[in-house]
């Protein structure tokens, strides 16, 4: 097989053979995407709620202040001055309450200019955790 160096105005298409982008976007007109649907179990709630992580780092016991960005009934955002990687699992105590949700980080943390933003899931939904009243499942903000 033959490697062939592509400018900036072609594109491989299916076939193994090369054709401009010009032809490719008349032949294939741009359409919007089929509306998606929301995969997310629960509404979001922006609330700002003072926070403790436990975790074992290298077999060492630490812990983290955090705030939340967001909060749901099945974990939160929080924000911190450290990344953790995907799948620690973790302690995450409410500072009010002194009640305490086992869970773990869902993905890779953003880094942001104020921290990392962690995504953080509740071993089980613990709607309770947050001391707020969550809106309905079918609620929508309305739009106009």
């Amino acid at each position: 097989m033959t490697t062939k160096q592509l400018n900036e105005s072609q594109v491989k298409v299916q076939t193994g053979t090369y054709a401009p982008v010009e032809s490719m976007l008349k032949a294939a007109p741009l359409t919007p995407a089929p509306p998606t649907l929301d995969r997310r179990r629960g509404q979001r709630v922006l609330l700002r709620v003072r926070a403790s992580i436990h975790v074992a780092l290298k077999g060492q016991p630490e812990t983290f202040s955090v705030a939340t960005l967001s909060v749901n009934p099945h974990g939160a955002m929080v924000l911190m001055d450290r990344n953790l990687a995907p799948d620690t699992r973790l302690v995450l105590e409410h500072a009010a309450t002194k009640e305490r949700v086992a869970c773990k980080v869902v993905r890779s943390a953003q880094k942001m200019p104020e921290g990392f933003h962690v995504p953080l899931e509740f071993d089980s939904p613990a709607p309770d955790f947050w001391k707020i009243d969550f809106p309905s499942p079918d609620w929508r903000p309305n739009e106009t």
